[in-house]
């Protein structure tokens, strides 16, 4: 078989055992095959027993499979060491130490850290880790109680989340604040604040409005309103006149809501929408249209 390419790697890997490596491949290329050959040479080596070593992934089944690749490997090299070499005594150690191993999920690795040391960590000695659902219950609970709270006086944020349309036509329309609590959750161990660099958003709604009632006004002039670009700017100028008609009713801009129609508007397939001929309309270049139709798209 050809020599695989990485193989300067992986020896190092299984041999290199006094320098400390970081491991950085694709999914199936053998990191866990790897991981147990270092496993299995430093207990070999008698450089450490397998109960001071810690072996964590991601998932139960990911530890398990784990383990099970580790014991087998033992064994492998406990048949093949000599009857009276030292390293078949280690790999008996290391059987008999297999169960006592840190060998599983980081959650479980950190579990195990804090039963051990509660006072230390400031919780109840007798806690239990919630499980995945257990725990998305549990942050669901906790989002309703605060959402309920907030709707009598909601801040910026959750007002314009709320104006939005949601991802899906069956999702209500706090599920964009629920996603980005459990985002939110997800990256709790990051204790720098969120950033947020300055945008005077009204400012700049005010500018996209006045770019789309230019880009609409090409409607009234097309050569062949028929034709796919005069209808998205058709569409363009329907846009405008539904926010001229809501600040009427209103008797001032509602920039939450044009904000959240702003975003509708700008996932239009018809953006891309190229046209054909020489010219869009009398004195009116089809390339000068393209231009102001994506100069209008990069800004909104």
């Amino acid at each position: 078989m050809a020599e695989l390419a990485d193989k300067e790697a992986r020896d190092r890997i299984g041999g290199d055992l006094d320098a400390t490596l970081f491991v950085e491949a694709a999914a199936g290329t053998g990191k866990t095959t790897e991981l147990v050959n270092r496993m299995v040479a430093l207990v070999g080596s008698g450089r450490a027993e397998l109960e001071r070593m810690v072996a964590v992934t991601f998932t139960e089944a990911a530890a398990g499979e784990l383990k099970l690749r580790l014991r087998e490997q033992i064994e492998a090299s406990r048949r093949e060491a000599g009857a009276s070499s030292a390293a078949l005594a280690n790999y008996e150690l290391a059987l008999s130490q297999l169960e006592l191993a840190h060998i599983g999920t980081i959650h479980g690795f950190c579990g195990d850290l804090l039963r051990e040391y509660p006072v230390e960590a400031g919780i109840d000695p007798v806690f239990q880790v919630a499980a995945g659902d257990e725990s998305t219950t549990l942050l669901d609970r906790a989002f309703d109680t605060w959402f309920q709270e907030i709707l009598s006086d909601p801040p910026e944020g959750v007002r314009r989340a709320l104006r939005r349309r949601p991802f899906r036509a069956d999702e209500p329309p706090s599920s964009q604040l629920r996603f980005a609590v459990r985002s939110l959750a997800d990256h709790r161990d990051f204790s720098a604040p969120w950033t947020e660099a300055p945008f005077d958003r009204e400012d700049r709604i005010d500018k996209v409005v006045t770019m789309l009632k230019s880009l609409g006004d090409l409607a009234d002039v097309a050569l062949r309103p028929s034709a796919r670009l005069a209808q998205h700017f058709q569409g363009v100028q329907h846009f405008g006149q539904e926010i001229i008609l809501r600040e009427r009713a209103m008797g001032e801009r509602d920039y939450d809501g044009i904000e959240a129609s702003l975003k509708d508007l700008s996932r239009r397939r018809s953006w891309t929408y190229q046209g054909f001929g020489d010219d869009y309309a009398e004195g009116v270049p089809r390339d000068e249209a393209l231009e102001m139709r994506d100069k209008t798209k990069e800004s909104l």
